[in-house]
C-alpha cells in the first residue's frame, strides 16, 4: 500500500490530535497503569509491550488505519464547529452594509469570500469565482475583506470598501486583484484614479471608522469559524477553504441548494 507524500501530512496532523487525546486520556491511563501493576509483574508487562511492538511492526497498516480514523474524526469535529460558528454569525456574514454584494442579490445560495489583496491564490481565484456566480445565475456573492498578509493589504481593503460609496467597488477590486508587487497607498490611489474613482473623495471615505470596525468584525468572525488563510469561502452552511476552482464552487452551491429544498 503506497501513501507517498500523504504520510508526512497525516503524521503532522496526528501529532496535534494525539496531543489532545493524550491530555484527555492521561487520568484514565494512570489508573490503568496502576491496575496493570497489580495484575502483572514487571516481566509480564514487558512481554505484553514486546508483543504489541512486534504486532505493529508486522502489521504497519494498522497505524495507517489509526491515522485515517483520527484524521476523519478531527475533520468531522472541525466541520461541525465551523457550521455552528457560521450559523451563529449568519447576520455578520450575509448582511453587512460594508461588504459588497455581486451576482444575484436575491440568489437562493450565498457565497462569502474572505480574501486578501496581496494573496496570490486569491488573485488566481478571481476568474473562477466570478465565472461560477455568472454561470449559475442564482448565486449571491459577498466579498469580505480579510487583510492578513501585510499593512498594504489593510490599506487596499479600506480603499476597496470606501469605493462602495462611489458605486465603483468592482472596478477597484478587479484592478487591485490584477496588480502584482507592492500596494502602497500612492499606488492604490493611482490604480483607483485609472479605474475612474474620485481619489480625493476616496481618501476621505477611507477614514470612515465603520470601515475599520467592519474589517475587525471580519477577523473576529474568521477566527470563530476557523478560517486561517485566504481565499476561504462560506457557501451556505459550509466552509470551503482554498482556491478550489469553479467546478468545486458550483458543486457545493448545488449541495446547499438541494439541502435547502429538502429541509
Amino acid at each position: 500500500m503506497k501513501y507517498g507524500p500523504r504520510l508526512p501530512r497525516m503524521i503532522t496532523r496526528l501529532m496535534g490530535t494525539a496531543t489532545v487525546a493524550a491530555a484527555l486520556a492521561f487520568g484514565s491511563m494512570s489508573a490503568m497503569a496502576e491496575s496493570a501493576q497489580s495484575e502483572f509483574n514487571a516481566d509480564q508487562t514487558e512481554a505484553i509491550g514486546q508483543i504489541v511492538r512486534e504486532y505493529l511492526l508486522e502489521n504497519p497498516q494498522v497505524m495507517i488505519e489509526v491515522f485515517d480514523k483520527l484524521e476523519a474524526q478531527q475533520a468531522a469535529a472541525e466541520k461541525e464547529a465551523a457550521e455552528a460558528a457560521i450559523a451563529d454569525n449568519s447576520d455578520g456574514l450575509f448582511n453587512d452594509d460594508y461588504s459588497y454584494v455581486y451576482g444575484n442579490p436575491d440568489g437562493d445560495v450565498t457565497i462569502v469570500e474572505f480574501f486578501d489583496y496581496k494573496c496570490g491564490y486569491c488573485k488566481r481565484a478571481v476568474k473562477d469565482v466570478i465565472a461560477a456566480v455568472e454561470e449559475d445565475g442564482n448565486v449571491r456573492l459577498v466579498y469580505k475583506e480579510f487583510p492578513i498578509l501585510s499593512e498594504q493589504s489593510e490599506v487596499a481593503a479600506r480603499a476597496a470598501m470606501a469605493a462602495i460609496s462611489q458605486n465603483k467597488y468592482m472596478e477597484l477590486h478587479l484592478a487591485l486583484m490584477a496588480t502584482s508587487g507592492d500596494l502602497t497607498e500612492d499606488r492604490i490611489m493611482r490604480i483607483a484614479d485609472d479605474a475612474g474613482l474620485d481619489v480625493d473623495r476616496l481618501k476621505q471615505d477611507m477614514k470612515d471608522p465603520g470601515i475599520q470596525e467592519a474589517i475587525d468584525r471580519n477577523h473576529q468572525i474568521a477566527r470563530q469559524i476557523g478560517i486561517e488563510g485566504t481565499p476561504a469561502f462560506i457557501i451556505g452552511s459550509q466552509l470551503v477553504p482554498g482556491a478550489v476552482g469553479k467546478a468545486r464552487l458550483l458543486e457545493v452551491v448545488e449541495q446547499e441548494r438541494t439541502a435547502c429544498v429538502s429541509c
